[in-house]
């Protein structure tokens, strides 16, 4: 079996950031739909995984019966079931602005993060680093008791190399996508 993730997106839902992505503007975008392929005869099951995505309710709406709810996939698929890393890049993305909760602090940017490049060995000094992508790791977490599988991504102030925070999706059973932040102190450096 393959587990792909479908997802919903609008570029008309209100008060909402917009980001330009390959596919055109959006401004709402939900993984919605855990798609499952069987190898050998090419059958397709969707599951939907967020109950609360309007998007989704019309869809099931407009097309009885060809969706299943996410808890009649079979357990040992489920086990399977991933944050995808397309959302969660683009959840760090915006979280480097929007994790300001002071007004004054937002509006004037003081503490604005970025995602940090790759520090590579370039032949021109034309080029760019590439951001940081998102990676797959098994690790315990603070607080913890037991190691699971996560998706990482670092934070650091902008334009510094030390650690700001790192942002967590959780993968593991009744975890399964729930986010969680990690803040480093400020007063001491962590590179």
């Amino acid at each position: 079996y393959w587990i792909a993730d479908a997802y919903t997106t609008s570029n008309r839902y209100p008060y909402s950031q917009p980001l330009q992505l390959d596919g055109g503007r959006i401004n709402y975008i939900r993984n919605s739909v855990k798609a499952v392929v069987d190898a050998f005869n090419g059958t397709v099951t969707l599951y939907v995984a967020d109950k609360e995505d309007p998007i989704i309710k019309t869809y099931e709406k407009m097309f009885p019966g060809s969706f299943s709810n996410l808890s009649q996939m079979p357990k040992d698929l489920a086990s399977h079931i991933r944050y995808p890393e397309d959302i969660f890049t683009l959840q760090t993305y915006i979280y480097t602005i929007y994790h300001m909760d002071d007004p004054q602090i937002f509006y004037n940017k003081e503490d604005q993060w970025e995602i940090p490049s790759i520090p590579v060995q370039w032949e021109t000094a034309t080029e760019t680093a590439p951001l940081m992508t998102p990676r797959h790791m098994i690790m315990k977490l603070p607080a913890e008791k037991n190691e699971e599988f996560i998706l990482m991504l670092p934070f650091t102030p902008r334009g510094k190399d030390n650690l700001s925070a790192w942002m967590v999706a959780r993968n593991d059973g009744a975890n399964y996508g729930k986010l969680m932040i990690y803040r480093f102190p400020k007063q001491k450096l962590i590179f």
